[in-house]
């Protein structure tokens, strides 16, 4: 799979080639959509009905509600005894990177940061989803995943200057306790996008490469065929 791999001429192609990539690009626009329609609206919902209070000058300044969902285990011996498994909806705010990395810094330079290094992953997530081969699906439906996921969250970083977390996860096995980092529907799309990837990355592929390898013919044909 190259990065800088030219798209074959869409004049070559016939006209079941033409409508196999017209409904690829239709589902995947449509996967796009969907995440980040889905992602937005989450936000919308925490933010409706778990902040609690906010400041109307500082985006740090605010308070947000916990709301249990599903609970497993004592919640009052949770930190020091297991086991215990806790799922919680939970208005958080990030200016940061993942898990609230660089939020710290001044807002005149976490903003204007995020937002170009927010745009550069989109432009090059979109540029790589379309360099992708036709034949590589399960790579090319991993890249829109995380190109939902990536638009999401840089719709929150443009309009609020910060991204709505809202997913809480805290568990204790083995006396050990944790509260993951709240998330967000586009960070979990990302994730999924992440692991179906290198899934295809390292794993498919060299099937992939070894049946190609066996039929050169279908191997130049499959490099050319792309969206």
């Amino acid at each position: 799979m190259s990065l800088w791999h030219r798209p074959f001429p869409r004049s070559l192609f016939d006209a079941h080639q033409k409508r196999a990539h017209l409904l690829s690009l239709i589902c995947l626009c449509s996967l796009v959509v969907c995440g980040v329609l889905l992602d937005q609206i989450t936000k919308i919902q925490s933010e409706s009905h778990l902040l609690v209070w906010s400041s109307p000058d500082d985006i740090r300044g605010y308070r947000g509600d916990l709301y249990p969902v599903f609970s497993f285990g004592d919640p009052q011996a949770a930190r020091t005894t297991g086991p215990y498994f806790a799922l919680n909806l939970s208005y958080v705010r990030n200016p940061g990177a993942a898990w609230g990395s660089l939020a710290n810094l001044d807002d005149r330079i976490r903003v204007p940061l995020f937002h170009v290094i927010t745009l550069l992953c989109v432009f090059f997530i979109t540029f790589y989803l379309y360099s992708t081969p036709f034949s590589h699906r399960l790579a090319r439906w991993a890249l829109a995943l995380i190109l939902s996921g990536a638009v999401g969250n840089l719709i929150d970083r443009l309009r609020l200057h910060y991204v709505i977390d809202w997913i809480d996860f805290r568990w204790n096995v083995g006396g050990w306790y944790y509260a993951f980092p709240n998330f967000n529907v586009a960070d979990t799309l990302i994730s999924v996008g992440a692991f179906f990837f290198i899934l295809d990355s390292f794993v498919i592929d060299m099937i992939r490469k070894k049946k190609l390898h066996q039929n050169p013919i279908k191997a130049d044909q499959a490099s050319g065929t792309q969206v």
